[in-house]
């Protein structure tokens, strides 16, 4: 028997159905004055370095805007990151939270 030139091969696709579907956006504000912004951190990379400079920067451009810094929420990563993360939407609506900025690493 000649061996074949052009030999088929069975093939499957290698990737998944997504996990997270993609939701829609809250509006964008237009300003940060008179709002209150929470930092959310999962204490890897330097957050206690870059958090305070952001704070000040953004305090000298919106004079009104109010900070919830990271100790509020504490570790975002972890073994109980799912916990914790799902339980956000609460606290940030207790809080009366209008925007995150979130320093989450990859």
């Amino acid at each position: 028997m000649e061996p074949t030139l052009n030999p088929i091969h069975e093939t499957v696709w290698p990737s998944a159905p997504r996990g997270v579907q993609a939701q829609r956006r809250a509006p964008r504000l237009t300003t940060l004055d008179d709002k209150r912004v929470a930092f959310l951190w999962d204490y890897v990379f330097r957050g206690d370095e870059l958090f305070p400079v952001l704070a000040k920067e953004l305090q000298q451009r919106y004079p009104a805007i109010e900070i919830v810094d990271y100790p509020e929420f504490g570790n975002l990563h972890g073994s109980d990151e799912k916990e914790k993360v799902a339980a956000l939407p609460e606290q940030l609506k207790a809080r009366h939270v209008d925007a995150v900025i979130s320093g989450m690493g990859c």
